[in-house]
């Protein structure tokens, strides 16, 4: 998984910290998988909009696992989305490969 490097105003270890304690508590999420990435693809950028003007810190994308053409889709927004600061896939057991948290810019 590639994940988006950090900016030079934080540390990527500032990043793990939110997306572990996002990891064991509750975050916003969305909930993708199933979808075609047609479909998708609006769903998830008004997603991350919306979490974005709300102050939301980090965020829970779900994808599922199965031909991880959505997990493709979703790596390659967060990749080119300049509100999103870094994102990896979970560490959760439960959730890897399945699932991407995504730590959001704050708004100036």
């Amino acid at each position: 998984m590639k994940e988006k490097p950090p900016s030079t105003h934080n540390s990527s270890n500032d990043y793990e910290a939110l997306v572990f304690s996002a990891e064991l508590g509750e975050t916003e999420q969305i909930d993708l998988h199933g979808l075609p990435t047609d479909q998708a693809r609006p769903e998830l950028t008004s997603f991350l909009h919306h979490s974005f003007m709300e102050g939301v810190e980090v965020v829970k994308i779900i994808h599922g696992r199965g031909t991880q053409r959505l997990k493709e889709m979703v790596e390659k927004m967060l990749r080119d989305e300049t509100i999103i600061e870094y994102f990896r896939t979970s560490n959760n057991p439960s959730e890897m490969n399945a699932v991407i948290y995504a730590v959001i810019a704050k708004r100036k």
